[in-house]
């Protein structure tokens, strides 16, 4: 019969190899998530229990995980081996995931359900831009800091919960990952929470979204992936925007999210350490290589294992070459959107075909495509090349296209004999960067000429983004003569931007 004490007895952490286990986080006994220290410094970290599955799975995918880092992506160590099983080794972040919180009870107002969107699409843009897709977005998949940051975790790993699985996923289970059945699983993620019910009758829930937000959120759900976003970024971007029509612009907030996680945090239950071996310990499975460096992913405290999976025809390059002769071409479909089927096309190039090799390697390719000409008299232009040379253009900050703009204003209004007001100035306005280096707006208005059709103005939005040594320049702009025309500029914006948002994202790839 067992005594009182040694009923009491803590439990035995298990051993690791380069790391003293001090606890289990969670109350459950069989919990598979640890508390150590690394041997090396002391560092605290959190360390899951992987299966055999898990560990294979991730063994493959560790070297490509290392090129992320993302503040609302919890970091990975790597893998660390024990005499009977190896474990995920990550930062350790406090918190509780958004699933416990859910069960809870706990309601997030819009601005917390919206700060959550915005944490998870901004490591999920990350992870995008980099060829990794998640692959299992639930609400077990988000840790609430508390620090009140949203983090996203669970990369690939663990059961997909039905609500939120890809209508392509459900007709092909066992098929690669994709962006655009994640962007389907964060829009059913928000669904849930901005109706507190999981996506189950699309159509009926969505009605209870706000209508700006329903517009977006309608477009991300759609059963044909080619018609949703086109990855994290793209529907980071399209959200924003909308949610600052119908919110204004601090349309999100981590305020008060660090409290609702607290209750769900798990405990920390203190672990007796290992008894020593009588021999060196040996791998569970020999052969495998034991990775401990830098990698960006996470591990929720108390719950799931985080792993990445990683595209296998879209893997991140060391640098971002495109083929040039194909460019323009293969981006005509996504620029009808935004420009029309009427539109014509003119295409520059001073690159290569493919990535250049020998003394070509130290050279950048760079293109420039336009598109107009066409009845909505929008006119579309993507240029990559140097940094330096696009700078030279003039049109990648808001003061030297805004001088632009006016100095044709100014010089129309001379030539027509009238005298240029203050009221025509173009005014410009920022709009979410979302790891842009700049992104604006300018808008020129139209004014009027004696005896003649008032002199147009006009509207254009420019992204620009730096990848290593090369820009990108993505814009849009479209001529002002009546009043139709100035309501319609935040739906061209709201284009431009979705268009850049996927472009910025092949050439950051290479594509």
């Amino acid at each position: 019969m067992s005594t009182d004490t040694e009923s009491q007895q803590p439990e035995t952490a298990p051993a690791v190899s380069g790391y003293e286990v001090t606890a289990r986080l969670g109350a459950d006994p069989d919990g598979a998530v640890f508390e150590g220290h690394r041997s090396g410094d002391g560092e605290t970290v959190a360390l899951r229990r992987l299966t055999a599955d898990e560990a294979s799975s991730l063994a493959g995918r560790i070297d490509a995980l290392a090129l992320l880092a993302d503040p609302h992506l919890v970091g990975i160590r790597g893998i660390a081996e024990g005499p009977l099983a190896s474990y995920l080794v990550s930062e350790r972040v406090e918190g509780a995931s958004l699933a416990d919180v859910i069960d809870r009870g706990q309601a997030l107002i819009v601005g917390q359900v919206l700060g959550v969107a915005h944490g998870v699409l901004q490591g999920l843009a990350h992870a995008h831009a980099h060829g990794v897709v998640h692959g299992r977005i639930t609400p077990s998949a988000v840790l609430l800091g508390s620090d009140g940051r949203a983090r996203l975790t669970d990369f690939g790993v663990g059961r997909q919960a039905p609500a939120y699985v890809a209508p392509e996923a459900v007709l092909h289970p066992g098929a690669a990952m994709t962006r655009a059945a994640d962007v389907y699983a964060v829009a059913a993620l928000l669904v849930h929470l901005l109706t507190g019910q999981p996506l189950s009758e699309q159509k009926r829930h969505l009605k209870a979204v706000d209508a700006t937000l329903r517009t977006v959120l309608s477009k991300a759900l759609s059963k044909t992936p080619g018609d949703r976003h086109s990855d994290a970024h793209a529907l980071l971007n399209a959200l924003g925007r909308a949610a600052k029509r119908a919110y204004g612009t601090t349309w999100w907030t981590e305020a008060g999210m660090g409290a609702l996680a607290a209750p769900s945090v798990p405990p920390v239950v203190p672990l007796a350490p290992p008894a020593p071996p009588a021999d060196p310990p040996r791998r569970a499975r020999r052969g495998r290589r034991v990775l401990v460096g830098v990698v960006a992913a996470a591990v929720v405290v108390g719950g799931g294992v985080t792993a990445f999976a990683v595209l296998g025809d879209d893997p991140a390059p060391a640098r971002a070459y495109f083929r040039t002769d194909q460019f323009c071409a293969e981006l005509e479909d996504a620029v009808t959107a935004v420009a029309g089927t009427d539109t014509q096309s003119r295409f520059d190039s001073s690159g290569a075909n493919g990535a250049p090799t020998g003394d070509a390697a130290t050279a950048r390719a760079s293109a420039s495509c336009w598109w107009g000409g066409g009845e909505s008299g929008t006119v579309v232009s993507i240029s990559v090349g140097a940094k330096s040379d696009l700078d030279a253009t003039g049109v990648t900050t808001p003061d030297r296209l805004r001088g632009l703009l006016d100095g044709a204003s100014q010089a129309a209004a001379t030539a027509a004999g009238v005298t240029w007001e203050a009221s025509y100035t173009a005014q410009c306005s920022d709009l979410d960067p979302h790891g842009y280096d700049a992104a604006f707006t300018c808008t020129a208005p139209p004014f009027a000429l004696p005896g003649k059709p008032a002199h147009p103005g006009s509207v254009r939005a420019v992204l620009v983004a730096t990848v290593s040594d090369q820009a990108l320049v993505c814009g849009g702009n479209r001529a002002l003569a009546t009043a139709d025309d100035v309501a319609g500029t935040d739906a061209l914006v709201a284009a431009v931007e979705e268009l850049c948002a996927g472009v910025i994202g092949e050439v950051r790839r290479g594509g």
